[in-house]
């Protein structure tokens, strides 16, 4: 009897990635994934169980590296000003690629209705509690709040806007926070 080949989850999660980017959420099925992958669907959803499931997984890739890159941007241990500082400058040079991908798994697993609590963590852990009782804290709360907002119309609604807008915003995003 052959024994099974061992199916590599990072690399599932690769072609799922390229699915999705080739074919949107729609297309993001385990036939797809199978097919490009060239195993069977069984086997794909040996590994996810579902597709939620394998949104998810996408999902916690994205945060792992997101995380990576906050981190060398804020560095060791950084205050509340720098961890801001950070997020922003982090939303803004990430690729659009990747900031279509992160929306449309986001829609993905809110549109399932999943509990996102995913998403919740990954916000809590960046953006705290959004408490506020000095004019700084203030402002860099409303500088949180108004860079998610300039993802959002740019990656959910579709709002158009240039590489240049996009990098202009959030050059008065941080210089408003820093104020």
């Amino acid at each position: 009897m052959a024994r099974p080949r061992t199916v590599d989850r990072d690399q599932l999660l690769d072609v799922a990635e390229a699915v999705m980017s080739a074919e949107g959420t729609a297309g993001l099925t385990f036939g797809g994934v199978a097919k490009v992958a060239g195993i069977s669907k069984a086997t794909v959803q040996s590994v996810f169980k579902t597709r939620e499931a394998m949104i998810e997984a996408m999902l916690q890739r994205w945060i792992a590296k997101d995380q990576l890159r906050f981190e060398a941007i804020a560095g060791q241990n950084p205050d509340r000003s720098q961890r801001v500082s950070a997020h922003i400058r982090a939303t803004a040079e990430e690729m659009d690629d990747a900031h279509r991908r992160v929306a449309s798994l986001f829609a993905a697993l809110a549109g399932a209705g999943d509990d996102n609590r995913l998403m919740l963590s990954w916000y809590a852990a960046r953006l705290g509690d959004l408490s506020a009782a000095t004019d700084a804290e203030r402002r860099e709360r409303i500088a949180l709040l108004a860079t998610e907002g300039a993802f959002f119309l740019r990656y959910f609604a579709g709002f158009k806007m240039s590489d240049e807008r996009w990098r202009d915003i959030f050059n008065d995003l941080q210089s408003f926070a820093a104020d």
